[in-house]
């Protein structure tokens, strides 16, 4: 079994969805992570200056490493997972998937404004370092895409799931399923301002789905369930 490092902060964020992908294919990993203080000195080593960030020493010694959380989902799945229904390599099993994968995508773009400048990054989006309205923008943002975006990709799911029975491309778990779980979680922790633990109620077709991955018995693991 290749040694495998995955590099990240102390939070779910895009690392998740490899950390899933690691754990459902039961790929031992070191789940290093990074520190506030080491990391402008990592930063600088990063190979687009970003993590999570992923080595590997094969067992014939052979190293890689690369980022991008999108590659290293589906390099782990193609690689470790010995069902061949995580990431299928046939197009047509797989375009699904990728279908569902880009609609992950799709909303994620569409909360990032909404994220970001709660995160002080405000600046990127146009607004100068002062910036005495940004709590109630950041307000304005977040209530909006619960109000107006999280129901259209709610519906999407929704409708997908009632079609497809048990999971988002079937009746197996996919990377899709992890992308997804690893997304919405943000949305049931109460952890952002104006985002309350509550915000994936109104969706029982999506929660009843949720449910049903946290008892595929890896992913009950990792969380500690």
């Amino acid at each position: 079994m290749p040694s495998i490092k995955l590099s990240y902060f102390d939070i779910e964020g895009p690392a998740e969805k490899v950390r899933l992908t690691l754990a459902v294919t039961d790929t031992t990993f070191e789940d290093y992570r990074i520190s506030r203080e080491e990391w402008p000195a990592l930063k600088e080593t990063m190979p687009f200056g970003q993590v999570p960030y992923m080595e590997v020493t094969e067992d014939d010694g052979n190293k890689l490493s690369f980022a991008q959380s999108a590659a290293m989902m589906r390099w782990v799945a193609r690689k470790f997972d010995k069902t061949g229904t995580l990431y299928p390599a046939d197009a047509n099993a797989s375009i699904d998937i990728e279908q569902m994968i880009g609609l992950s995508d799709d909303m994620q773009r569409t909360w990032m404004p909404a994220q970001y400048m709660g995160m002080g990054l405000h600046k990127k989006f146009g607004h100068p370092e002062e910036f005495p309205q940004k709590p109630e923008v950041v307000k304005a943002l977040r209530e909006t895409f619960l109000a107006e975006e999280l129901p259209k990709y709610m519906n999407f799911l929704t409708k997908t799931l009632e079609k497809t029975g048990a999971f988002l491309c079937g009746a197996n778990i996919t990377i899709a399923d992890l992308q997804w779980l690893a997304q919405l979680r943000y949305f049931t922790k109460g952890v952002a301002d104006h985002v309350p633990a509550d915000s994936l109620d109104k969706y029982p077709v999506v929660v009843a789905w949720m449910s049903r991955c946290y008892e595929v018995p890896q992913i009950k693991k990792w969380y500690n369930m």
